[in-house]
């Protein structure tokens, strides 16, 4: 019987390639696991006010937002393709359409849903430094204020405005 003669690992251990606070590369600090917490307050808070009668008013203008870039993405792809827009339509409360007349369909179809979960990757990435933030910001304000040229309820122009009022009040605001 021969034993085979030992070999160094190919690998140190894991516990010996971690940095000395213990943690792994994709351990949250404090701070991030503060931003985590409030991304899961604000999609339940968001998931639950999407479709319920009286409050769902109340998130008119982040609709309209996530509505428009949906459809901007479809525009983009329908030109980028060779197609031609012949309609488009907002409503915040049934969702919107982009009638596009040749271009890739594949294309056009898949890229709201694409465009749309890269800007909110964009968003949540931007929630790890404050810098990034708020020039995400910027783009979430021109977001909220572009719809407002084709809204006539007084409600979505009210809030709109408070959520821009919100948005410059937290550059005000350390670490927010």
């Amino acid at each position: 019987m021969s034993v085979l003669p030992s070999r160094p690992p190919v690998a140190p251990p894991l516990s010996s390639s971690l940095p000395s606070g213990g943690s792994g590369p994709l351990t949250p600090s404090s701070d991030q696991i503060v931003v985590l917490y409030v991304i899961v307050a604000m999609a339940v808070v968001i998931f639950g006010f999407w479709n319920v009668p009286v409050v769902r008013n109340l998130i008119n203008p982040l609709k309209l937002f996530t509505i428009g870039w949906h459809e901007l993405c479809h525009i983009s792809a329908a030109i980028m393709s060779g197609g031609r827009i012949l309609k488009i339509t907002i409503d915040p409360h049934v969702g919107g359409a982009t009638i596009v007349e040749g271009g890739s369909p594949g294309f056009v179809l898949s890229s709201g849903y694409i465009g749309s979960t890269l800007l909110g990757g964009v968003f949540v990435l931007a929630g790890w430094d404050t810098l990034v933030a708020k020039v995400m910001s910027f783009v979430l304000g021109v977001g909220l204020v572009l719809p407002l040229v084709l809204v006539r309820d007084k409600l979505t122009i009210l809030l709109t405005l408070c959520y821009e009022g919100l948005l410059i009040g937290f550059w005000f605001v350390d670490h927010a």
